[in-house]
């Protein structure tokens, strides 16, 4: 779908729900079934996946574990949040690349501390656009996808999270550093 698709799209969607807020509302659902080890088969609607720990972790190996997809989940929702606020805005954005990065001590979850919370300590985003718009276009419109990115927004407050944009210029295979 081309940028003015998306933006047409999205504004009528805003301003239907700006009217009727009930619009908005929704609920997911997904079917989780535990089989043999950690191995798990997920349905949801049409879709089906298969979620495992890998061998050193006990499991079979036969799908990606929580874990990796919980990092490709937030990191997918924020190059698609990228792309779809540079459309809302105006921002031409030509490409999109998040590396994400996360810290964790497996003490917490294993127990062995109870200083020690489960889960990430941190995570760390490097997104990189390629577009020729300027600096501040594009910043504002990273702010405004992180802001409002549903993923994002999930992640526990304790978290910490730091953020590292770059700017690759159509046509350019070097990167201008900037931090948001």
């Amino acid at each position: 779908m081309k940028a003015a698709e998306l933006k047409a799209m999205f504004e009528r969607k805003a301003r239907a729900m700006a009217r009727r807020p009930a619009f908005g509302h929704g609920t997911g659902q997904a079917r989780i079934r535990l089989g043999d080890g950690f191995v798990c088969d997920v349905e949801h609607l049409d879709r089906k996946l298969v979620v495992d720990q890998p061998t050193h972790q006990g499991g079979s190996g036969r799908g990606h574990p929580p874990d990796e997809l919980m990092r490709a989940s937030i990191g997918a929702s924020l190059a698609m949040g990228y792309r779809l606020w540079g459309a809302r805005l105006g921002v031409r954005i030509d490409s999109v690349e998040v590396e994400m990065t996360c810290t964790y001590d497996e003490r917490g979850q294993l127990g062995v501390s109870d200083d020690v919370p489960p889960g990430w300590q941190s995570v760390r985003f490097d997104v990189t656009l390629t577009s020729d718009a300027a600096e501040d276009e594009l910043r504002q419109v990273v702010q405004t996808a992180d802001r409002l990115n549903p993923m994002l927004a999930n992640l526990a407050p304790s978290v910490r999270r730091g953020h590292h944009l770059a700017i690759r210029r159509a046509g350019s295979s070097a990167s201008e550093r900037i931090v948001p």
